[in-house]
């Protein structure tokens, strides 16, 4: 059992927790809130992902610092926000990964943000702003 966090990064503009739960529930996912943010999954049998929304001067100090020495750097800079999807059990959410799937993608296109994974430092844009 693996505990694992991916990030959407983006700039605060108008997303939040409520945003996030409309968002995710029209994309047909079983989204709760929860005492530190909201608790979302594909089915009852399906791994519970957390998701909690974090913005300050401290989300864009950890941006840069994820972006350094990297092609994506000065659009990094403007990321002020990020929603966190924190994984319990990395390896049971690979092995069932269209809830985590689908998680990210709403998430980071929605808001335009770009998507990192902390268990492999894999850092990419929106798809849509290629």
């Amino acid at each position: 059992m693996t505990a694992a966090v991916s990030m959407v990064l983006f700039p605060a503009a108008a997303f939040d927790l409520d945003w996030a739960h409309a968002t995710l529930s029209a994309q047909g996912l079983e989204v709760a809130a929860a005492a530190q943010g909201l608790q979302v999954r594909w089915d009852e049998d399906g791994p519970v992902l957390r998701i909690a929304f974090v913005h300050g001067a401290q989300v864009a100090r950890e941006a840069a610092a994820i972006a350094a020495g990297g092609g994506y750097a000065d659009a990094l800079r403007g990321c002020d926000a990020r929603f966190e999807i924190a994984i319990d059990d990395l390896d049971e959410a690979l092995d069932e990964m269209n809830t985590l799937i689908e998680v990210q993608t709403t998430l980071q296109e929605g808001t335009g943000g770009f998507l990192f994974n902390d268990w492999n430092g894999e850092l990419s844009p929106n798809p849509s702003s290629d």
